[in-house]
């Protein structure tokens, strides 16, 4: 049975059940897990603000991993790695998605600032109220003079219509990453804010590799991360392909799937696993 030494955890779909809460045993066995030195890291889509509130409610001290690993930060709060989308490529997507799909809302995401149009619309309240962040009212332009890029762009609204945006971003912006964190959200990327190179900054933060690592997510943009780690946990809830790509399936995020998969794991704080075959 192989010994892993750091966890990696999606939060939204994973980490979290469907009412936004972490169940119980999950709860207690990963305080447990972080009082026996077990790196836990959140490495989320969220906004470092929407990260830190559930490491308040977990009680962890680690690094996390933002914008779906283009904001990194180390347990202190130094910034490890930063990368976005270009400021002018952000700007030209933003006027695409509206003239084209004017019916789905699109925000963008700096650091801590969540910029949206209309702060009172339906879906941003909603997200807001999810990710407990705090919208502003602006524009791209605002920022354009004093920022190089934007950590990421939200796109919000009918699944179908979310998917056709998908496509046609890939064929129209080949420089753009667009992956689906749910059915009627969007999240538009640099091709360099990946989970995986997250997991990578932080493996070498804790000097550790990734067959030492085992990582859950539920979807499209947890694949990479599941895939580079010795071992990748699909939650039960989790899209066909997602489940495809990881080593192992648990049960879903309102049936403990993330305390199920790790009452089963041998774990030990980093400093004495080498040479770990990954699990299949």
């Amino acid at each position: 049975m192989c010994t892993y030494s750091i966890v990696f955890l999606d939060i939204d779909g994973t980490l979290l059940d469907s009412r936004h809460q972490v169940m119980p045993c999950t709860l207690n066995r990963l305080k447990h897990l972080h009082k026996e030195g077990i790196p836990i890291i959140l490495c989320s889509a969220r906004p470092p603000a929407g990260v830190n509130l559930i490491a308040g409610q977990v009680g962890l001290n680690s690094p996390m991993a933002c914008y779906n690993g283009g904001l990194v930060f180390d347990e202190k709060g130094t910034i490890l790695r930063d990368v976005g989308v270009d400021i002018g490529l952000a700007m030209k997507f933003k006027q695409f998605a509206a003239e084209r799909f004017p019916e789905l809302v699109v925000s963008a995401y700096l650091y801590n600032v969540w910029m949206v149009e209309d702060p009172q619309h339906p879906q941003i309240a909603r997200e807001a109220e999810i990710a407990q962040c705090t919208p502003l009212k602006g524009s791209l332009d605002m920022v354009a003079g004093s920022a190089t890029h934007v950590h990421k762009l939200l796109c919000m609204g009918d699944a179908m219509r979310i998917r056709a945006l998908q496509n046609e971003t890939s064929k129209c912006f080949p420089e753009l990453m667009a992956l689906r964190s749910k059915p009627e959200y969007l999240e538009i990327l640099s091709p360099e804010s990946t989970k995986c190179s997250a997991t990578q900054v932080l493996l070498n933060h804790y000097g550790l590799n990734a067959k030492q690592a085992v990582a859950f997510g539920d979807s499209d943009v947890d694949v990479d991360m599941l895939q580079y780690c010795g071992l990748g946990v699909a939650m039960g809830n989790s899209p066909k392909s997602v489940k495809e790509a990881a080593d192992y399936v648990t049960a879903s995020n309102d049936q403990e799937g993330v305390y199920i998969a790790l009452n089963s794991l041998r774990l030990k704080a980093p400093g004495g696993n080498k040479n770990l075959k990954k699990v299949r």
